[in-house]
């Protein structure tokens, strides 16, 4: 009996440990999925919580997230609580708990239940609240916090499903410490480059219509902009901030508000964005006038792979240096010399960047990767390499979409950054003051509540002399606190190489290589026509710019990147598809064997353009030597081939056109031929066979004769020796 109430207790508290456990995190329920052998059932987004900074007057904090069952079966009794972990005391201790969160166990609130079955693709709204002091919240810190969600799965047991971990900053009364100074890159950029094909003398077509959304009311972009735009009239808040801007997303929104295309199955539609692209780029106008506005490379190309692309053209130049495009656009000049890359830079792209005049480029920890000789050291060409902070970067590590394991939650991307800003700023046990340069994603993804959320934080640890909002020119004059830049860069700072890496296969370098050699061989057999005055150089752009978007660091795969290289490669067929050959549609005859071939040549393009003519599949015709022809801009001309024929009948030519240098233009047309003529061949042989006729018949006639004449003489001489018998014979 007493064994049998043993054992009873022993399964009474393993199911109590699966069912109530406080340590652990998210992690441990991915673990529990791994072990089981199944995909994870559950997933938990944190909507709200509240409050963002707890303090001496907060009585309560509060969440509210949605459970979505992502299985394939019902779960039942779902329930959530908070717990609570150790205050953080060190910035290392913090960066250790953002990459590997610790049990939980300094408090915890009461579950709270979602009632019935969760069917799967069903969702409910579940809201916990605690006490801070229930939570273990009593000292001024920062304190991990994990939504804990368990449930029964159908035909299972229960354990937990699901969970999110954030950080919550704690305050109190004092004052104390030096505050950190605190400057924010806003970043103005797309998700990926959307661009597929931009013809000079058309509409730009999109791969797809979700910037539309994007720039629309509620959506992310529109969300940047409003509210940061909300902030102008805290000068301090505002003057910290610093507007990083794509050029590729001004280009594009700019020829998206005169209209545009949108790829749809194998033809194009309107796009439906036009005045959404309008409002948006003129309320971005608004927000940073008068403010600090930075470049992004153009399309966010990773210099380091930009540079291994083999091309007579500056690609790495031509990413930096887009100031031009900014003013016009914006009205307002970038700040001169400073640039917000993503991806593992290399020496060589440094340098190139450095002859461009980029003197500051910012990156995350370890974003420079050193070349040739082990002791050179990167930036040591006159650039200044600047590291953001990386523990607010790793605070982030929700705000993007390329952490496929952890997935978007912008509500806990916005707060845990906040909470790293605030241990900076003083809320751990070593030094404050320094300086903190706080750099999101470039994609970042965040509603305007977050944003909101999130600058209203930064204004509260302000009014708390934990930070001093601080320009970013400011900062940039100044170096680093000891300690406040250190740690490796993680997954989550931006450096795209350590979290899915943008560098091109061999094959697509190999192509984007063959289609910068063969843009340079087009723009040669290019020049300025008088009647248009249009350069060259102005029509060849967006063939660079194609190149430089497939080595965005944006492309979430290889798949993406495949893509981006093939609209590269189909726009310059585009391009020189432009300059073209057409043949007569019926069959031409050929009215003597040197009679020329009939071609039209047409040129497309603004500029005027030099061709080479070229037949093939040709063995009853000989060209002659056939010159170069200059086709002038938007001109269409007739010209005649010289050829000599070589044999009578019907026979095929094609005809295509060329560069001097080599590089097809246009297609290649057939043209069918009929020749009832004699080739010099056919003359020939025919005087030949003539000439041998002539010379036997002759011989033959010779011949005959010859044996005629001999017979006679026989006779005569028969006559003369036996006159008596012949003239007997004869009388008779």
């Amino acid at each position: 009996m007493r064994k049998l109430a043993a054992f009873g207790l022993a399964l009474l508290f393993l199911t109590g440990q699966a069912l109530f456990a406080a340590p652990g995190s998210s992690w441990q329920a991915a673990a529990f999925a791994k072990d089981t052998g199944s995909q994870p059932l559950l997933r938990v987004r944190v909507h709200q919580l509240s409050p963002r900074i707890v303090d001496s007057g907060t009585t309560k904090v509060e969440i509210v997230a949605s459970v979505t069952n992502i299985g394939d079966r019902p779960i039942s009794d779902i329930v959530g609580r908070i717990q609570a972990g150790q205050r953080q005391s060190t910035a290392a201790q913090l960066a250790q708990t953002l990459a590997e969160p610790p049990p939980s166990e300094s408090g915890w609130s009461e579950w709270v239940g979602v009632p019935g079955k969760l069917a799967p693709g069903a969702s409910a709204r579940l809201v916990v609240t605690a006490s801070p002091s229930a939570l273990g919240l009593n000292q001024r810190g920062v304190y991990p916090l994990l939504l804990n969600v368990n449930g029964t799965p159908s035909g299972g047991g229960a354990a937990r499903l699901a969970a999110v971990d954030l950080l919550l900053p704690v305050l109190d009364n004092s004052s104390r410490g030096t505050p950190a100074s605190v400057s924010v890159l806003w970043p103005i950029a797309a998700r990926e480059p959307k661009v597929v094909a931009s013809p000079h003398d058309g509409k730009v077509v999109l791969a797809d219509d979700s910037l539309a959304a994007e720039l629309a009311e509620g959506g992310r972009l529109h969300a940047l902009v409003a509210a940061a735009e909300s902030k102008r009239g805290d000068a301090t808040l505002a003057g910290s901030l610093c507007y990083a801007v794509d050029p590729d997303l001004l280009e594009t929104v700019n020829a998206m508000s005169r209209g545009y295309l949108v790829r749809a199955g194998s033809g194009t539609v309107e796009g439906k964005g036009e005045q959404n692209a309008r409002r948006w780029l003129d309320g971005l106008r608004a927000l940073v006038a008068n403010q600090c506005v930075i470049e992004i490379p153009y399309a966010d190309a990773d210099l380091g792979v930009l540079g291994d692309v083999e091309s007579e053209h500056d690609l790495v130049g031509e990413a930096v240096t887009n100031g031009a495009t900014i003013l016009d656009l914006l009205h307002l000049e970038p700040s001169p010399g400073v640039l917000w890359p993503r991806g593992t830079l290399t020496d060589r792209a440094v340098r190139a960047a450095a002859d461009e005049g980029i003197t500051t480029m910012v990156t995350g920890a370890g974003g420079v990767s050193a070349e040739g000789d082990p002791g050179s050291q990167p930036g040591g060409q006159g650039v200044r390499l600047v590291s953001y902070d990386s523990l607010v970067a790793s605070g982030f590590g929700y705000a993007s979409a390329r952490d496929k394991s952890r997935g978007e939650q912008p509500g806990v991307a916005a707060q845990n950054a906040i909470a790293a800003i605030a241990l900076r700023g003083g809320l751990s046990d070593e030094a404050g003051g320094g300086t903190v340069l706080v750099a999101p994603p470039h994609d970042w993804n965040a509603t305007r509540e977050e944003l909101d959320a999130m600058l209203d934080s930064l204004t509260r640890l302000h009014g708390g002399n934990l930070v001093r909002p601080t320009p970013l020119h400011q900062l940039l004059g100044t170096e680093p606190a000891e300690g406040t830049q250190s740690g490796n860069a993680s997954p989550a700072d931006g450096l795209w190489s350590e979290n899915g890496s943008a560098t091109l296969s061999a094959d697509q370098l190999a192509t984007l290589s063959q289609v910068e050699s063969t843009i340079a061989d087009l723009q040669s057999a290019m020049s300025v026509d008088p009647t248009r005055q249009y350069e060259p150089v102005n029509l060849v752009r967006p063939l660079h710019n194609a190149v430089i978007r497939a080595t965005s660091t944006s492309w979430d795969d290889a798949k993406d990147r495949r893509k981006a290289t093939e609209a590269a490669v189909s726009q310059l067929r585009q391009l020189s598809g432009r300059v073209t050959v057409t043949t007569p549609s019926q069959p031409v005859s050929l009215a003597s064997g040197s009679s020329p071939l009939p071609v039209t040549l047409s040129n497309d393009l603004p500029v005027a353009v030099t061709v080479r003519i070229k037949l093939t599949n040709s063995p009853g015709l000989r060209p002659s030597r056939i010159e170069d022809t200059p086709l002038a801009a938007n001109s269409r001309v007739s010209r005649f081939i010289p050829a000599e024929t070589l044999r009578s009948g019907r026979f095929m030519v094609n005809v295509s056109l060329a560069t001097p240098g080599g590089t097809t233009l246009g297609h290649t047309a057939r043209m069918e031929l009929m020749s009832t003529e004699f080739g010099v061949l056919t003359v020939v042989l025919t005087a030949t066979a003539g000439a041998a006729l002539v010379f036997l018949s002759g011989r033959q006639i010779y011949r005959r004769v010859k044996t005629r004449g001999g017979g006679t003489r026989l006779r005569s001489c028969r006559e003369s020796v036996y006159p008596e018998s012949t003239k007997q014979t004869t009388d008779g």
